[in-house]
């Protein structure tokens, strides 16, 4: 089934972003206790050298023929769009093609840059899937323009599942020669899952009759000229290519900058390798909610784009500050839920508390990265590329001073990485706000998006502490084991969780029109006496 509905895409892809990033949060304890800590970190520094290569030939690609093809069917030239998925496509197979092979040969000496040895056979298996997701990145941005979000999201479980699975047993396999190889044998289903992904998209495309449709439905209306597309896909594609980049680049200012500075601080390789995995713990939990923010912008990126194909004003303030609200609504009550839980998280997924301390210190990073986000596709729908570029550029350069002087102090070491995340997205947000009111030229209702959710999260906050005391007493008496932590954490969480949304309804923050613009199954889903507070 094509989703034309924005709202409904958000909702499919949200559920699909979260199947997979569930799936995800398990594998990755499962991983750990294959590989340990200290292959973990290896993992996550092969890792972060693949997700900046990435992100130049995908981040930015998607988005761009995204916006491309959602203007070209608003002007009723919906051939055009066909034409510049197959464009976008060659250069796409090119580009990926150049940069695998790139990898394949420097992933050794990228190894020794990144002062961890190591992680070059990681490096060299990741390499053949910035060639694969290159090409799938070309029907997921035509998709994505389409507002047709049923197909991505089907793609993104089938590459995730896949990719654990593959992924799961290689690193099995190889960990019994070394650490090293058994770290690279987890990066292996990264390749294969992107592929089946690529093989399910070109089905479905070939399935829908998008081609024939396009021609008839175009008509004798006059072809956009090819070079016309190029230009345009340029134009869009190397601002937010370069932005994506920047974004990713923030990663391997940790891995390089981190490593060398905890070096500094008197930390041995393996002790840092340590450090690089319960950061990669904080990450991963922190993405949890950013996939639905993800999401949101997914949907929101083509909506924006051909409501300004047609200059439709009214229609891109409404889009926007419905993004905003949504975006408050979602990562407001995860941050202060991840804070006021992080010891009790850590310890259910990963079987240990170590490093829970950059959860509770760190999580406000998630508002802020959500916000960022969110701003940025928009001022991106709206061609406000490059200023987008230089608010990350300004961000990126305080994060490299912060890490360089806080990581280097012992006592604070890998603490010293939030102080710079904050400080990376706490300055563009500020910037990139400025330059929305005035390409809006309407005050958007900040104060107002941000207070309901502030209220009901700090009451969900005080539920929390409040359980979180007979949850404790109870454990100690019983000399509680995992299960019964693991039980007491879940139905905190739901308390939690029930007490917001409560509240949210109550105080008119959620509305029976937010909920019916996504999907009105959704209220069915809700017990009868919230149903009767919605407003």
């Amino acid at each position: 089934m094509e989703e034309r509905s924005a709202n409904k895409g958000f909702l499919i892809l949200s559920i699909a972003g979260i199947l997979t990033k569930v799936i995800s949060v398990f594998y990755i304890p499962l991983l750990q206790r294959i590989i340990g800590i200290d292959g973990y970190g290896i993992y996550q520094n092969c890792y972060e050298v693949f997700l900046f290569v990435y992100a130049v030939t995908n981040l930015g690609t998607q988005p761009a023929i995204a916006k491309v093809v959602a203007e070209l069917i608003a002007l009723g030239k919906p051939d055009d769009a066909v034409r510049t998925l197959k464009i976008a496509r060659n250069i796409l197979c090119i580009v990926g093609g150049i940069l695998s092979i790139f990898l394949m040969i420097f992933a050794f000496p990228i190894g020794d840059a990144i002062k961890n040895p190591a992680a070059s056979y990681g490096i060299l298996m990741l390499a053949p899937s910035i060639f694969v997701t290159s090409l799938l990145s070309s029907y997921r941005g035509y998709f994505q323009g389409r507002n047709s979000m049923t197909a991505i999201a089907i793609s993104q479980v089938l590459e995730q599942i896949i990719n654990i699975v593959i992924s799961l047993v290689c690193a099995f396999l190889l960990v019994k020669i070394s650490v090293e190889y058994g770290s690279a044998g987890g990066t292996i289903g990264t390749s294969v899952g992107a592929f089946v992904a690529f093989l399910y998209m070109i089905y479905i495309y070939q399935k829908k009759n998008y081609e024939e449709d396009a021609i008839e439905a175009q008509g004798n209306t006059k072809q956009v000229n090819t070079k016309h597309i190029i230009k345009k896909l340029i134009k869009y594609g190397l601002p937010i290519t370069l932005s994506s980049g920047l974004q990713n680049f923030g990663s391997l200012v940790d891995m390089v900058n981190v490593n060398s500075r905890l070096a500094a601080a008197g930390f041995t390789l393996q002790e840092a390798q340590v450090l690089y995995g319960l950061l990669g713990r904080y990450k991963t939990l922190l993405s949890v909610p950013l996939i639905i923010v993800t999401a949101l912008g997914t949907t929101v990126l083509p909506a924006v784009a051909a409501a300004m194909a047609i200059k439709d004003k009214k229609e891109i303030r409404r889009k926007t500050n419905f993004a905003f609200r949504i975006t408050f609504i979602i990562t407001i009550p995860a941050a202060i839920g991840l804070s006021c839980l992080g010891q009790e998280v850590f310890a259910l997924l990963y079987g240990t508390d170590q490093g829970y301390g950059l959860m509770v210190i760190g999580s406000v990073v998630l508002i802020l990265m959500a916000f960022v986000q969110i701003q940025t596709i928009i001022l991106q729908s709206m061609n406000k590329l490059y200023f987008v570029l230089g608010s990350f550029c300004i961000g990126i350069v305080a994060k490299i001073i912060a890490n360089y002087i806080l990581v280097g102090i012992p006592d604070i070491n890998i603490l010293g990485v939030v102080a710079g995340n904050f400080l990376w997205f706490v300055i563009p947000a500020i910037l990139n706000q400025r330059k929305l009111k005035r390409a809006l030229k309407v005050k958007i209702p900040m104060l107002r998006n941000i207070t309901k959710p502030l209220i009901s999260s700090a009451a969900m906050a005080g539920a929390i502490w409040l359980l979180k005391q007979p949850a404790s007493i109870l454990i100690n008496i019983t000399n509680g084991g995992g299960l019964l932590k693991g039980i007491t954490t879940l139905i905190i969480i739901s308390v939690g969780g029930f007490v917001y949304l409560y509240l949210m309804i109550m105080l008119g923050g959620l509305r029976k029109a937010d909920i019916n613009s996504i999907s009105p199954k959704i209220i069915s889903l809700l017990p009868r006496f919230l149903r009767r507070k919605l407003k």
